[in-house]
């Protein structure tokens, strides 16, 4: 990272295997990679999707420069971008719900 550019955000995504139905287990690694490839972030951020195995652990996270953000710093980091967290997720789940279809969709 050149040092005028500032940091991102990353947002760390564990995806449910169910919202693929109900083989997603057998897909969900798949998927991730899939999402990974075809779902865009903006300028100020960076998405990584992986498999929620574990249901104890947030569906969601947020980290900069390697450090857990909480929701309340998240908030903040977004805000001076102009955006919203809920907003900032709500389009990502709609993203998300697109990029389902498309991995979903025969060939």
């Amino acid at each position: 990272m050149a040092a005028n550019t500032p940091p991102q955000i990353q947002l760390l995504y564990r995806v449910e295997p169910g919202c693929l139905g109900p083989d997603g287990k057998d897909h969900i690694e798949g998927f991730c990679a899939y999402a990974q490839q075809h779902i865009n972030a903006p300028e100020f951020a960076t998405y990584r999707f992986v498999p929620r195995y574990d249901k104890s652990k947030d569906e969601v996270s947020y980290t900069l420069r390697n450090k857990r953000l909480s929701l309340q710093q998240a908030e903040q980091f977004l805000a001076h971008f102009g955006s919203q967290r809920s907003d900032f997720e709500e389009h990502l789940d709609e993203q998300l719900a697109e990029a389902i279809d498309q991995f979903l969709r025969p060939s």
